[in-house]
């Protein structure tokens, strides 16, 4: 069973993951394709940023694993 703290780095993952997908294939898109560049240029800084907290959190729970610690 996991902790509540590693739990939560896991779910975090799944989801944050799911919305830098959907930025990708379709917030960007739409955005540019309704030529709203500002939009587009805001959705690109975001999934930036949520790529960078994705590669921290995965970071994190390959860590604890490799010290047999993701519990």
């Amino acid at each position: 069973m996991l902790s509540n703290c590693n739990y939560n780095k896991t779910k975090l993952l799944y989801k944050i993951s799911k919305i830098a997908a959907f930025i990708e294939k379709n917030a960007i898109r739409d955005a540019e394709k309704d030529n709203h560049p500002l939009c587009a240029e805001e959705y690109k800084e975001l999934k930036n940023d949520l790529e960078r907290h994705l590669e921290k959190l995965r970071m994190a729970v390959e860590g604890l694993s490799r010290e047999s610690k993701f519990e």
